[in-house]
């Protein structure tokens, strides 16, 4: 017959107490889950990424080089 399993204590325990029986429940504080990271920009404060040069502009751009260089 195996050995039952040994019970890991908890750093603090409260109970849940029903009509007949007593349930011990771990109780934790918001600091113990808590992480202080930074969190992502919202979609609202994100900059978007320009959109590509269209035909146009390339071409514009392409002249301008050709003239100052």
């Amino acid at each position: 017959m195996p050995e039952p399993k040994q019970r890991r204590a908890e750093q603090s325990a409260g109970a849940f107490l029903g009509p007949d029986l007593l349930v011990p429940a771990p109780i934790r504080t918001l600091s113990d889950e808590y992480r202080d990271e930074p969190t992502e920009p919202q979609d609202s404060e994100r900059i978007p990424e320009p959109d590509p040069a269209g035909r146009v502009r390339r071409v514009i751009d392409r002249l301008a080089r050709r003239r100052n260089g």
